[in-house]
């Protein structure tokens, strides 16, 4: 989310055009889950994030919410907890067998 403010310089450590990145607190009314962008799936029509269930994958759609750095914020059907992939493509297909890591 994109914030402008106005801030007083009077120390000077600021000079003109430079910009500082910052991490703004907020709070929510639920906690939020967060995943590696690489965990993440973006087509054309749709976004999810690929879960393990009972060996098999299972495409779970998300909505995108806040970026930090390489995690992205995501929300929809999963649990902290779920076993998700970390780098994953549309090639892996809903229901496909997974070799799962110990």
């Amino acid at each position: 989310m994109a914030v402008e403010l106005d801030v007083r310089n009077d120390s000077g450590l600021l000079s003109a055009g430079m910009y500082p990145a910052v991490k703004w607190p907020i709070q929510r009314s639920s906690p939020a889950l967060v995943v590696p962008r690489t965990a993440a799936v973006t087509t054309t029509k749709q976004m999810f994030v690929i879960r393990e269930h009972i060996g098999r994958a299972e495409w779970v759609h998300v909505k995108k919410g806040a970026v930090d750095g390489d995690l992205i914020e995501v929300a929809g059907k999963l649990q902290a907890g779920d076993k998700i992939g970390r780098l994953v493509t549309d090639e892996i297909r809903d229901g496909s067998s997974l070799l799962v890591g110990k």
